[in-house]
């Protein structure tokens, strides 16, 4: 099973409405409290400030999505929200998402240094997962969740990632 991703430059309307029910139909993996009204805040407040990427499954159903930010004054890229639907989770696929998600901020970014992460302070399972790429940084308060940020530099995630680079420089 391979996920195809689709990036914002080529999304129409109605991907984005695709993009805003799936949202909605699986906001609550970020976190049991997560509301209606803060997952629809969330969308309003980040569909046109957000990179999105898309992934359909091998029958064109949309099974993932990833929206970043670029924030250029530090050459960061920040993972605002992600969500890959259950049945396709496996340490494999999330490894091969990653990398195709990275490759993509790099194509799209040049300059980009770090690639921010968050996550619920009380999800074990992903604070592991991050911490074996990056580094936790920061602890942030949003909608009243507490939340670890997690930084990778970019040059060694893509050695975990095993992806080949040239130089990065102009």
């Amino acid at each position: 099973m391979i996920l195809q991703p689709k990036g914002h430059h080529s999304l129409k309307d109605e991907d984005y409405a695709r993009f805003a029910r799936f949202y909605l139909a699986n906001s609550d993996e970020f976190d049991e409290q997560y509301m209606l009204h803060d997952a629809l805040f969330h969308l309003i407040d980040t569909i046109q400030q957000t990179h999105l990427l898309l992934f359909d499954d091998d029958q064109g159903q949309l099974s993932a999505f990833i929206q970043y930010r670029y924030i250029e004054n530090v050459h960061t890229a920040f993972i605002d929200s992600a969500v890959l639907v259950k049945k396709y989770r496996s340490s494999r696929v999330f490894f091969a998402g990653l990398r195709d998600v990275v490759l993509w901020i790099c194509e799209e970014n040049r300059h980009v240094q770090t690639i921010q992460f968050h996550a619920a302070a009380n999800n074990r399972y992903i604070n592991r997962l991050y911490s074996k790429f990056a580094v936790w940084t920061d602890v942030q308060v949003r909608n009243g969740r507490t939340e670890h940020v997690y930084t990778a530099e970019l040059e060694p995630l893509l050695v975990y990632l095993k992806i080949q680079t040239t130089s990065r420089s102009d």
